[in-house]
């Protein structure tokens, strides 16, 4: 799935609102981890906003978290 269709996703899901999303980076050797969890969906967005305004070569996820 790539990331248009996960923010889709992730966009209309109940609990967009709540504490349910994480913050996601992916480095330059292909390996993803989970930075951040438990922020609400505004938080999540915006602090991926702010790693990309940085100019990092990594890439950077939000997420709503699965159950």
């Amino acid at each position: 799935m790539n990331d248009e269709q996960t923010e889709n996703r992730d966009s209309i899901a109940p609990g967009a609102a709540t504490g349910e999303w994480s913050v996601w980076r992916q480095g330059d050797d292909g390996n993803r981890f989970v930075m951040v969890e438990g922020l609400s969906e505004a938080a999540a967005r915006q602090m991926v906003a702010e790693f990309e305004a940085r100019g990092h070569k990594q890439l950077y996820q939000a997420s709503r978290m699965q159950s």
